[in-house]
């Protein structure tokens, strides 16, 4: 049986910066803008629902009870009006409770999908627009509690895409009912995505739940919201620096891995995917997270050492003991393409986890569905501009124009360290003289 690799590939045609294609001289550009990128999210649709009600078969109270609803859902929420559910800026009357584009969105997908959750908390979880992705089973009740109504949604056309395309078309509600400035999303984006970046650091100290398998670890709810509640690993705390071994570079590898699938289930554009969609996305970019955290949370001991977490390095020479024959050599690649250039640029925390955000919404991501490479390359495209965003506000347009660009501009290389690492992936299995893990297998690699 061959084996094949998913081929990542980020900035494609949709939108972005073709793989191995220069940027033109940025410094000559219009302010604010760079070729083939889209750096402004779309309009935040409306909400609002008509609900069609027939005389048949409904009584005075139903009828009543009908147009109370189709009423509440066309008035406007009061300016700062927070969502019942999770607390975040509602952005409209969403099945007759005031509530966010999040909330409703989930809410409907739950009703006309017909699924159900399990908590694995008794059902004790709190809800809020940090952590509201985190159990499905509580974030459900909790909009049952506050009075959302199943029967407002229109199952016949009430579709399971994206309402973003119709409402750029549409003048007059939307922009009425825009509850915060661009700027002022990017800035929400930002922060989340921050807040996410440290949950992260804590889970990458935690003893995982072992999982068989990737679809398993998807199905679960997010451990980072639980990272209080798991044991401490001891193995991952810094003690001394020693040579890093091939089991170093296998715990990390799998570490990161799972604390990449955790962290995807933090974007609601992620959990609104099917699970195909789901799978693909997280095998075309899981090394990649890995890889990238690798090199950008390594200690500075100079240009020529990456050091985990743990205090194990890999060489610029690398030892012998992390060299397999036949495996072609990348760590000098990882330092000078990635490492390197992360630190000359300066490269904030609150940069690299959005430009990691960016890099994961992948629309041309191998085995997305048609249907979901539109939503993809939206949520990208929201990222992007919440990059620039958080860059020129900080640099001004000419310097953060050139350091955005610079950022961008690393993913082909990016892309071909990947594809260098899965060919050694297959030189492993091929003259097994490294058992690759078959969590890692299953992520990284394509059987046909």
């Amino acid at each position: 049986m061959l084996t094949t690799l998913s081929q990542p590939c980020f900035f494609g045609m949709n939108g972005g910066l073709p793989a191995g294609t220069g940027l033109p001289s940025i410094a000559s550009m219009p302010s604010g803008s760079l070729p083939g990128v889209s750096l402004l999210p779309s309009p935040i649709p409306s909400g609002h629902l008509s609900v069609s009600s027939s005389s048949s078969g409904m009584n005075g109270q139903q009828k009543f009870s009908s147009v109370y609803k189709r009423m509440a859902q066309r008035r406007k929420v009061p300016e700062g009006e927070l969502c019942a559910v999770c607390s975040d800026l509602a952005t409209g009357y969403h099945y007759g409770v005031a509530s966010c584009n999040g909330c409703k969105t989930f809410f409907r997908r739950t009703i006309v999908s017909e699924q159900t959750f399990i908590c694995q908390y008794d059902g004790k979880c709190d809800v809020n627009k940090n952590i509201r992705c985190a159990c499905r089973h509580c974030r459900f009740n909790k909009c049952l509690q506050v009075g959302m109504d199943a029967k407002a949604i229109q199952n016949d056309r009430d579709r399971i895409g994206p309402t973003r395309k119709a409402a750029k078309g549409s003048s007059g509600s939307d922009s009425d009912n825009a509850v915060t400035p661009i700027r002022n999303q990017d800035q929400e984006i930002v922060e989340n995505l921050t807040h996410v970046e440290g949950l992260c650091k804590e889970l990458r100290h935690c003893v995982l739940p072992e999982v068989n398998g990737v679809n398993q670890a998807l199905m679960f709810d997010c451990l980072l919201f639980r990272t209080k509640e798991l044991k401490h690993d001891p193995t991952t705390v810094f003690k001394e620096f020693y040579p890093a071994s091939m089991n170093d570079v296998r715990m990390w590898n799998i570490r990161e891995m799972r604390i990449c699938i955790e962290w995807g289930k933090t974007f609601e554009a992620f959990m609104r995917l099917a699970i195909n969609d789901q799978l693909s996305l997280v095998r075309n970019f899981a090394f990649t997270f890995n890889l990238l955290n690798r090199v950008f949370y390594s200690p500075d001991h100079g240009p020529d050492k990456i050091v985990y977490q743990n205090g194990a390095f890999i060489l610029r020479e690398p030892q012998q003991q992390v060299q397999l024959s036949g495996c072609r050599l990348i760590y000098p690649r990882q330092m000078d393409e990635i490492m390197i250039p992360f630190r000359k640029l300066n490269i904030t925390e609150a940069e690299f986890a959005t430009f990691k955000a960016a890099f994961f919404f992948n629309p041309d991501a191998l085995d997305l569905s048609q249907k979901a490479k539109e939503d993809v390359a939206e949520e990208r495209n929201k990222y992007l501009s919440a990059l620039f965003t958080l860059i020129t506000n900080k640099l001004g347009i000419p310097v953060g124009v050139q350091k955005y660009g610079s950022l961008l501009m690393m993913t082909a290389s990016i892309q071909n360290i990947i594809a260098q690492n899965e060919e050694n992936m297959q030189v492993m299995e091929l003259f097994k003289n490294w058992e690759v893990d078959p969590f890692v297998r299953e992520l990284c690699m394509k059987r046909t």
